[in-house]
């Protein structure tokens, strides 16, 4: 009986090992997955947060995964939920459309107009773009619509320019957005109604020696009342090292930090905190230097609308400017990082859904519509990235990216990344190396953030997805573009 009883014992405790070992989730044994593990033991990463994971998109096999689950901020790599969900709301050959109109009655004979000129926006984030325009080019489109109120009959306007920019609202920036970035160029919230990037371009005079005030000398374009005060020093550094800071909609900022010394004109880019009136100042110009008189000062709708609600008026199209397609957009978004672009996309989705131009909306709609078709694992405040309260898990990108591939536009949704070694935002990644011209991608920056995501076609004809994100690591974001790119030689080779 004693022997039965022990044979019972080991044999229990047999059954029970096996079932503890099968519970424990098993880990694909590939050398993508050894290098992750090891990379996680470095000194400078063991407190970081690290969500990694890699499918292979034709099988399903996983090939590598660390914490895959965990959402964690990703920083630009958010810009592939907002041109994904894009595709699928709006469509790429989608455009946005701003119309050129009056009020009032048009003198046929004297070619004066009784009423008011009208820029109704569109959303479209491209007008004076310099994605779209050589420089000194800027400005073209306005030229052209001058030329086509002086076709419409109008020589005169006896009244004002009023832009509208009220698509969007008048949200200003993302409620997610940090104050150290509203004033900069890549901090620029959208508008119903932008120009030139909404970047405008602060010019300074600097001394030949370190350490010294620093002049500022204009600011293109003109913005009418605002104010800068200027801590910039001069500094041996060769960099731009200067932040600019103000909110949308207030004419009193300040920047602060370096530039290079002895330089007799260097541009620190910003953002325009009115957007819509900078529009409707420009257009008066040209329509002067045109020819055109309008009789009194430009206006915004934003502006007219304070002391009293806003009725729109009965109103005559003269002309309907139509944007780049969307799919040439969202290159730029992809490719590019284009901050502002994507934020348009974002609003676009949310107008085109509910008749509203909304960030919050647009983020609730793409959220609402992932969940649905592919599970959780997003957390969205903005449509580019920008915000710290996004988080996303590696594997919520990698079933987000291979339900693309399996889609019509899945081939056009791939070439609008990144290539490693090639192309954009990824062009000094991997150059050289078996990665390069394999690995397509969407990569993220931010303080002690830095994250990829995207496709790879290796070396043996595989299909793979894969999403890295790493917060709050010890070591310089150098170097953890070289942990990064050695993940992404591995799996160009897997």
């Amino acid at each position: 009986m004693r022997i039965i009883f022990l044979f019972i014992n080991v044999f229990i405790s047999v059954v029970t090992i096996h079932a503890q070992v099968a519970e424990e989730p098993v880990k694909p044994n590939t050398y993508v997955q050894q290098y992750a593990d090891e990379i996680m033991e470095k000194a400078s990463l063991k407190r970081a947060a690290f969500s990694f994971y890699v499918k292979d998109m034709n099988s399903g096999a996983v090939v590598a995964q660390f914490n895959e689950n965990m959402a964690i901020p990703s920083a630009s790599t958010m810009k592939l939920v907002t041109t994904a969900t894009a595709t699928q709301f709006l469509g790429r050959g989608y455009v946005f459309k701003t119309k050129l109109m009056y009020t009032g009655s048009l003198d046929t004979t004297s070619g004066i107009l009784h009423g008011d000129l009208y820029i109704i926006g569109g959303g479209d984030p491209t007008l004076g773009s310099r994605y779209y325009n050589d420089e000194g080019h800027e400005r073209d489109f306005l030229y052209q619509w001058a030329e086509e109120v002086k076709a419409a009959g109008i020589k005169e306007v006896d009244g004002r320019i009023i832009a509208d920019g009220s698509k969007y609202n008048y949200d200003g920036v993302p409620s997610g957005w940090v104050w150290g970035d509203l004033g900069n160029y890549y901090g620029a919230g959208p508008a119903g109604l932008t120009i030139f990037d909404n970047m405008c371009k602060l010019h300074f005079s600097t001394p030949t020696t370190a350490g010294q005030q620093t002049e500022l000398t204009c600011i293109t374009p003109y913005i009418p009342g605002l104010e800068v005060e200027n801590r910039v020093k001069s500094a041996d550094s060769k960099s731009d090292n200067a932040y600019v800071y103000g909110a949308p909609f207030s004419l009193d900022w300040f920047v602060e930090g370096s530039i290079p010394k002895n330089r007799e004109d260097f541009t620190v880019k910003a953002s325009i905190p009115d957007p819509e009136f900078v529009v409707a100042i420009e257009f008066d110009q040209v329509l002067g230097e045109s020819g055109v008189h309008v009789c009194y000062a430009p206006t915004t709708r934003r502006q007219l609308n304070k002391n009293i609600p806003f009725e729109t008026p009965k109103m005559t199209l003269i002309h309907e400017h139509q944007s780049p397609s969307l799919a040439s957009i969202m290159n730029w978004v992809n490719k590019k990082s284009v901050n502002l672009f994507a934020e348009h996309v974002l609003c676009e989705i949310s107008y085109k859904q509910s008749g509203y131009g909304s960030t919050y909306n647009g983020a609730q709609y793409c959220m609402n519509y992932w969940q649905n078709k592919i599970g959780n694992g997003l957390f969205m405040t903005d449509g580019s990235g920008l915000s710290r309260s996004n988080a996303v898990s590696a594997s919520f990108l990698v079933r987000l990216l291979t339900y693309m591939h399996k889609t019509k536009a899945g081939e056009s949704f791939k070439s609008s990344l990144a290539v490693a070694g090639k192309s954009g935002t990824m062009a000094g990644m991997g150059r050289g190396t078996s990665a390069a011209g394999r690995v397509y991608g969407k990569s993220g920056t931010m303080t002690r953030i830095k994250s990829y995501a995207g496709y790879v076609d290796t070396q043996n004809g595989k299909k793979l997805a894969y999403a890295m994100i790493i917060n709050n690591h010890s070591c310089s974001n150098a170097q953890i573009k070289k942990y990064f790119q050695f993940l992404m030689v591995k799996m160009a080779r897997y």
